[in-house]
């Protein structure tokens, strides 16, 4: 990218500016560090400044993005072994703005966790939680558009552009819930898998793609996380920064907020269902089962599936 654009640094210092899935930040591999990733972002910036959209009412895809807003990060769930995977730990960030024309954009970011500097995230998360199943699509649709590895011919099963985006802005918003999910709306804190919010002062980003939804395809009303959602972008940051470190609220280890309701029951030894008590009141046995009191995940629900293939948003096709 910096010789592409013809950006001369010290030639004693060896950046490489990570894009797409291997890595969403700037990596110096020179013990000399003359040139911090701030320079080397100042630069960056000042080259690209023609090629930079900052206004989001404008179209995206293929482009550079450039603005401020709340970053919401969390760890991407994988399983699966779909041909073509991420590479390495994945970073899934969520931010939403309002446009100049007041339309909702949400922008999801893939990056690398090793990029993520400062912050050691263990593998295991205490508070577990959902996760979507259509997480081997998600990656092979990632494949598919550049971003990591290239793919020569389609899956036999996959997901058109909305299908995908709205998929995953739903894995930004509630991967990680258990028990009512209402527990958790606005507060990242109590989801599995969340890392850190900070106030992003300033974000750099490619677009993959910039996914309007079609209003009469998805009947989302009644989903206070996907109410009101239009327009999502997907790509990747180059580099996100903020000038406030007292905004960043790290959610991960002894930060993690447990719904007490729920690991109340969780730990309660289990028994027989009382005639007043259905199995359905016992704590689940599966991370994607239903917990108490909240109705069947959408990708379970047979009355989300027609024919062999499911349907799999909460507001879904027509």
């Amino acid at each position: 990218m910096i010789d592409d654009n013809g950006i001369r640094l010290d030639p004693r210092v060896k950046p490489a500016l990570n894009l797409g899935l291997a890595g969403n930040g700037v990596n110096l591999a020179s013990r000399d560090r003359e040139n911090t990733t701030f320079d080397i972002a100042e630069k960056l910036k000042k080259k690209l400044r023609r090629s930079i959209v900052t206004d989001l009412d404008a179209p995206t895809s293929g482009q550079y993005v450039q603005g401020a807003g709340w970053a919401e990060v969390a760890e991407f769930q994988r399983w699966g072994f779909p041909e073509h995977r991420l590479p390495g730990r994945t970073t899934l960030t969520h931010i939403q703005t309002v446009t100049q024309q007041n339309r909702r954009v949400d922008l999801c970011l893939f990056g690398s966790l090793k990029n993520l500097k400062g912050y050691a995230v263990p593998e295991e998360d205490t508070a577990g939680g959902w996760t979507s199943s259509n997480a081997p699509l998600i990656e092979e649709f990632m494949a598919r558009i550049g971003a990591g590895a290239s793919t020569s011919r389609r899956p036999a099963y996959s997901l058109d552009d909305e299908e995908a985006a709205l998929e995953i802005l739903k894995v930004s918003l509630t991967q990680g819930i258990y028990g009512d999910p209402a527990d958790h709306q606005g507060r990242p804190e109590t989801r599995g898998y969340t890392i850190m919010g900070f106030d992003a002062t300033e974000y750099v980003a490619v677009i993959y793609k910039d996914v309007t939804l079609t209003p009469s395809r998805w009947n989302l009303r009644g989903d206070p996380e996907l109410e009101g959602v239009s327009r999502i972008l997907i790509g990747a940051p180059l580099w996100m920064r903020t000038t406030r470190q007292d905004s960043i609220k790290v959610h991960y280890g002894e930060n993690r907020v447990l719904v007490s309701s729920v690991w109340d029951r969780r730990n309660t030894p289990a028994i027989a269902p009382a005639p007043e008590r259905t199995a359905g009141d016992l704590p689940p046995s599966t991370q994607q089962d239903p917990m108490p009191g909240q109705a069947r995940h959408p990708d379970l629900d047979p009355a989300n599936v027609t024919g062999s293939r499911p349907r799999r948003f909460r507001g879904s096709p027509g």
